[in-house]
């Protein structure tokens, strides 16, 4: 049985901060879900990691294990009906789902759970302002449960990559790429992955925010330790206090604006109750087309996705090893293989797809670009 989506804020938005490393974070977890507790018993439960890619655990860009693995054990003790663990990460191809939860290390914390979510899928009506239906992983529409296990970490497109953004991974295939090829513009693809987020909202969201990520994420920014986890009922206000936490007032987010909107949840941190201790973070960098504020800032965010401004991104030759995922990945084939992968400007929709997802870092911005992300 299918399971429906949620279309409005379910409780009084919560959210918990708890100190941590993964060393400890076993002794965490528990404490986490006593303060949001939830029937277990007889319950299919899906885990739903961000597996952006095939990334080494060292490179902090997907989910830890250490995080799955005490979700798992946790869970193994409620006596649920089933336990999934699975994602659809952003590389497409055959074999790209299981190489990317081997290389993350995702499928050695899902102590055997492990599903490849790709393999059964079900294709469903949405209410969308872009499509009229969607392919989805069936696991995720008929699981009672879905825990969200995102990362802290920025987005290139979107500012800030959360809980919200992690649930695009519902998606199965080549959808993520046909939802960048219509919605183009930053603000509607705030508007589609809001979208995508209200078809399935999860129970429960714990971001592994150990170590974080700042400046051009939501791959290649750099690390940042942080040293926490934080939970929530509501997805939407665990992404407002990250925002926070960044120096960013959540009212700037386009896609925290859409979901209040929306009714799926609170943005404004005065009608958040947030147990634990809130800090920003000092001196946290956003994303190069963010970068700068005031005036400077000002015109980059205006002009930036325009014809006259797009990035300039370029292959990193001596870091290439031709294995193709940024040709596989441009929802618009806007690459094309000579000696080494070259961006077609003219064709390019600024999605930043084979920025975020080359396993190597292959490809950087250059000229203006590069200056800005220096400056910022």
């Amino acid at each position: 049985m299918v399971k429906e989506g949620f279309s409005e804020e379910r409780t009084t938005a919560k959210v918990s901060i708890h100190k941590a490393d993964y060393q400890v974070i076993a002794d965490v977890i528990p404490e986490v879900f006593a303060e949001f507790p939830l029937p277990w018993q007889g319950k299919r439960i899906l885990i739903k990691p961000n597996m952006l890619g095939p990334f080494p655990v060292n490179k902090g860009v997907t989910t830890h294990p250490a995080l799955i693995k005490s979700v798992v054990e946790y869970l193994q003790s409620q006596n649920p009906a089933e336990i999934i663990v699975g994602d659809n990460p952003g590389a497409m191809g055959y074999g790209e789902n299981e190489r990317c939860a081997h290389q993350t290390g995702i499928l050695e914390g899902a102590q055997g759970y492990y599903r490849n979510l790709s393999k059964n899928t079900i294709k469903r009506e949405v209410k969308s302002t872009f499509v009229k239906s969607l392919v989805i992983s069936r696991e995720v529409l008929e699981s009672d449960i879905v825990i969200n296990l995102p990362k802290f970490k920025t987005h290139l497109q979107t500012r800030i990559t959360g809980a919200v953004k992690n649930m695009y991974g519902i998606l199965v295939g080549g959808e993520k790429a046909r939802l960048h090829t219509i919605a183009t513009d930053p603000e509607d693809f705030s508007r589609a992955v809001v979208e995508v987020y209200r078809i399935r909202v999860p129970e429960l969201t714990i971001m592994d925010a150990v170590v974080g990520m700042e400046g051009n994420g939501p791959s290649n920014g750099h690390l940042r330790n942080i040293n926490r986890i934080l939970a929530s009922n509501n997805g939407v206000a665990l992404d407002a206090v990250m925002a926070y936490m960044m120096g960013v007032a959540p009212q700037e987010i386009k896609y925290l604006q859409i979901a209040q909107t929306e009714g799926l949840g609170e943005i404004d941190l005065d009608k958040i109750e947030i147990k634990g201790p809130l800090e920003q973070i000092k001196g946290f960098k956003m994303p190069i087309s963010f970068g700068s504020r005031g005036l400077l800032g000002t015109m980059i965010n205006k002009y930036f996705y325009s014809s006259l401004a797009k990035p300039h991104l370029k292959v990193k030759e001596k870091q290439c090893e031709l294995c193709q995922v940024c040709l596989q990945s441009c929802p618009v084939g806007a690459l094309e293989l000579k000696k080494y992968p070259s961006v077609r400007r003219d064709l390019c929709i600024s999605c930043y797809c084979c920025y975020e997802l080359c396993p190597q870092s292959a490809i950087d911005f250059t000229g203006w670009q590069k200056f800005i992300n220096l400056i910022s």
